[in-house]
């Protein structure tokens, strides 16, 4: 267990809350612990209203497996009952617990249970995790696993890193070995399980055939922290989530680093996935929309070099993941590696992509777009300039004029006026020429949305698949609740990027074309009134635009992340130097020109 790295003292827990959430916390919702053995029934239903088990399963509980350095940990297997055949595995792997319907975690928790009806699962899947009635039904055993720390499992939690890529290929390669596993095992589910399969992936386990990371950042620093900047409300969900893990020992303290390690270093960089050392194949799963990994899971695409597919989609990831026609894709791409099936997954297109159509509701867009890979060389360039003088964005470019706001308080926005239909699919550049006054650094926040024609006010769209007709009673419903992280939740309205003004020379290693990888091991403040070039990393948009809709950019020296809350937790970081609002304050910001691709 590794309790440094590279000399730097790995921190655990929090003054406030030293260790994790004690299994008799209500959080915790843990059903206690028993090793043995017992077979669903078919027709069993779980809870009233959910979906029947098709088969029978043998469920094998809290089983343990031992990893290399002798810690012990637990999970839970679901196999056919069929012992005369040998069958592949899918792993999924997260610190929210492996019961199903328990942990910290669980789908009743959000608002309309974020699109994902009852009746459509079994609940027996895990928290974002793979549903063992559909898979056994088609052959697959799903293992469901308490890593280091979690629940029973021995040890301390740890947040991803080369610590939990190690168990987590420890435990692919003790699957593997197993009587009833063919020797081929796959990595599935979403988030955290997402982010953990780079991790996993990058150790290249004996055993691991393939991988479907669905919606996961790959940089956990750089991409929580996006051009360099310390966001607040960012640390404060990823210290929430941590602080809500359950388990008899302590956590580590990811957050604290990030605070009180402002340099990036050996520990920073143990949280980048090694995306170059993953070779097995991957289907990728993304989105446009998601504040947490929209632009980290792109990133991790675009860097991987084995064989791999992406999809993108224009919903929310819980009931993308669970929608059943794409379950079935990702069963095809399965069925092709871990059971050997010919079947044409070969001929899948590489990039599939559903476009953000505001007039419709998602998940029936209907507008999809496909190509040989991402970005796709079906788009052309598209490039505008800066002209304040105007308030617009123009093609051509201007007279050179100046952008000013006050980076505390004030910003400034830019519209572009479309002349014809005009589809967005792919990453944006945005480099900026900047000064400041008052100060030597400064937080730049962008957003981008669509102004339909005739007005000037952005469209939403909801992310949640429910019809249209449904939208501006959720909206009534969700103020009337004062419910405005749920609000910033359920709807969409384009792409966000930030930059912090001295993190601006860039990791060209690990940069792509739409995706600058800020040097965060260094700091250069900058001289008042001195003009420097920064990159500002901003998620990729795919969205439709109509003729007379306007494209308004907006810059600004405030955070406008939201995420989701996290039931019953407590902690916040505390107000430092680091954060935006003390970077920003009293500066004034000046914007030179802007030079913008997509």
């Amino acid at each position: 267990m590794a309790t440094e790295i590279d000399g730097i003292q790995i921190p655990f827990g929090d003054a406030r809350q030293p260790k994790a959430l004690p299994l008799d916390h209500p959080k915790a919702r843990w059903g206690g612990f028993k090793t043995e053995t017992t077979i669903l029934r078919a027709g069993h239903v779980r809870r009233p209203g959910c979906l029947p088990l098709p088969c029978d399963i043998k469920f094998e509980r809290d089983q343990p497996v031992k990893l290399r350095d002798g810690v012990t940990i637990y999970v839970d297997v679901y196999r056919p009952v069929n012992e005369s055949i040998a069958h592949p595995a899918l792993l999924a792997w997260s610190p929210y617990g492996k019961e199903p319907g328990r942990g910290n975690q669980v789908l009743d928790d959000f608002i309309f249970r974020m699109g994902v009806p009852l009746h459509k699962l079994s609940e027996f899947q895990r928290w974002e995790g793979p549903d063992p009635a559909y898979w056994v039904y088609h052959g697959f055993t799903v293992v469901n696993a308490d890593p280091r720390g979690v629940y029973k499992s021995e040890g301390n939690i740890y947040q991803f890193g080369s610590q939990e890529g190690r168990d987590g290929a420890d435990c692919v390669d003790w699957i593997g070995s197993q009587p009833w596993c063919n020797g081929k095992v796959g990595l599935t589910g979403n988030s955290w399980l997402s982010i953990s399969q780079w991790f996993i992936a990058a150790e290249r386990p004996k055993y691991l055939a393939a991988i479907s990371p669905w919606e996961g950042v790959t940089d956990v620093f750089r991409h929580t922290s996006l051009g360099g900047v310390m966001s607040k409300p960012a640390m404060d969900f990823n210290l929430q989530l941590l602080q809500v893990n359950v388990g008899e020992n302590s956590w580590e303290n990811t957050v604290e680093m990030i605070t009180k390690s402002l340099q990036y270093g050996a520990y920073h960089e143990d949280k980048r996935a090694k995306i170059e050392n993953i070779d097995v194949p991957a289907y990728v799963t993304a989105s446009w929309s998601n504040p947490i990994h929209s632009y980290g899971t792109f990133h991790g695409y675009v860097n991987l070099k084995s064989p791999k597919w992406l999809r993108v989609h224009d919903t929310w990831e819980w009931p993308d993941y669970y929608n059943e026609e794409n379950r079935t894709d990702l069963h095809k791409y399965f069925d092709y590696y871990l059971k050997g099936i010919e079947n044409d997954w070969p001929s899948t297109p590489r990039l599939r992509a559903k476009l953000i159509d505001t007039s419709k509701p998602v998940g029936n867009s209907g507008t999809d777009f496909t190509c040989l890979d991402f970005p796709s060389p079906k788009m052309k360039s598209f490039k505008l300039f800066l002209d304040a003088e105007n308030g617009s964005l123009t093609e051509t470019y201007p007279v050179e004029s100046t952008l000013s706001y006050v980076a505390s308080t004030g910003s400034k926005s830019l519209t572009y006026t479309f002349s014809r239909d005009t589809k967005f699919c792919g990453p944006i550049q945005i480099c900026l020429q900047v000064s400041v006054e008052n100060g030597t650094d400064t937080d730049i926040f962008v957003s981008l949305d669509r102004l339909p024609n005739g007005s000037d006010r952005p469209a939403e769209q909801l992310k949640i698949p429910y019809e249209r007709s449904y939208q501006s009673g959720l909206i009534r419903m969700a103020r009337m609740l004062n419910l405005s992280r749920e609000l910033g939740l359920l709807f969409y309205k384009g792409p966000n990027g930030s930059a912090r003004l001295s993190r601006r020379t860039l990791r060209e290693e690990i940069s792509r074309p739409g995706f600058p990888a800020p040097d965060l091991s260094q700091s250069k403040p900058v001289k008042e009134g001195q003009i420097e070039t920064v990159q500002v990393p901003i998620t990729p948009m795919g969205m439709l635009f109509r003729a007379g809709d306007r494209l308004r950019v907006t810059f600004s020296g405030l955070d406008p992340a939201i995420f989701p809350p996290v039931d019953q937790s407590t902690l916040q970081t505390a107000d430092g130097d680091h954060v935006s609002t003390s970077v920003n304050k009293d500066v004034k910001v000046q914007l030179h020109y802007l030079l913008y691709f997509a």
